[in-house]
């Protein structure tokens, strides 16, 4: 059902649930200071799937964004044998050692990164409320050798009706040897419909719908940042080649509440110095 325009109405039912909780986002995010611009790139999110929102980001906590993203690649080795999942093999997930209990602080790095005014701003007017931080994310891909799987494959995440990605890249990704992320802006996709069988498509398969001229590589230089609605845009990334690495951080927001159940413990934990509105973002 997911995996088709019902989906709407299971998150209707869903929403109505929870319709309290849903109000005090949408009020929440009535009364946010939006700037001209971060409306722009909220009607790009609507319009098209995606919008490049680099000059968006706070100066101020980027070059500590950077230097964190640089320290955890120094120590890649130590880190990858303490990840908590490893099923992507062409991934190695650098924040896993730092969790406690499965959670990461409010006053991490990664997670304060996500919570930059400007991003909030613009997800909550492309969303019409206060969206809900699922995780964040810090991954290292890298060549392997074997074929394509998961998401080296053209897909869309069915996690819930609208899912919005914030990227941004660590190392510079300047050709396909790098594993830039590539996808269809929402009127491709739109192309391409809901095949009820399967979930994740060879380039055959997509490109026998839709014209390979409508796709978007992601080749940008280190530090550039994208806002991508995963559910709206087919996409795929990570077909490195060998030799060449790509650290990016992944931050995912959902509309309020989640279509399926949520974990029992979120991802992360408050300190003193998390605010009422950063809870309410944390879903804390």
């Amino acid at each position: 059902m997911n995996r088709s325009p019902l989906r709407w109405a299971v998150k209707s039912g869903v929403s109505a649930w929870h319709l309290g909780e849903k109000q005090k986002r949408r009020r929440q995010a009535e009364l946010l200071t939006v700037s001209a611009l971060e409306k722009a790139k909220a009607d790009d999110l609507n319009r098209n799937g995606y919008a490049v929102v680099t000059e968006l980001m706070d100066p101020s906590i980027q070059q500590t964004f950077a230097d964190a993203g640089v320290m955890r690649l120094k120590d890649i080795e130590g880190l990858e044998a303490k990840q908590s999942s490893n099923w992507k093999k062409f991934w190695v997930r650098l924040l896993d050692a730092e969790m406690q209990n499965g959670q990461l602080s409010a006053d991490n790095i990664f997670v304060r990164y996500a919570m930059q005014s400007s991003v909030v701003n613009v997800i909550s007017t492309a969303l019409g409320e206060l969206p809900w931080l699922d995780y964040v994310l810090l991954s290292y891909s890298r060549h392997t050798g074997e074929n394509l799987a998961s998401s080296q494959l053209w897909h869309r995440d069915h996690d819930d009706v609208r899912v919005i990605k914030l990227f941004s890249y660590l190392t510079d990704v300047e050709d396909d040897a790098d594993g830039p992320f590539t996808f269809l802006p929402k009127q491709s996709t739109d192309k391409f419909g809901y095949p009820l069988l399967g979930s994740h498509f060879s380039d055959e398969q997509v490109f026998d719908k839709v014209p390979r001229g409508d796709i978007k590589v992601m080749k940008a230089p280190r530090l550039t940042s994208f806002m991508v609605d995963t559910t709206r845009c087919l996409h795929m990334g990570s077909r490195m080649g060998p030799g060449h690495g790509r650290l990016l951080y992944t931050a995912t927001f959902f509309s309020f509440p989640r279509m399926f159940p949520a974990a029992k413990n979120r991802p992360f934990f408050a300190t003193p110095n998390t605010t009422d509105f950063q809870k309410l973002l944390l879903g804390l």
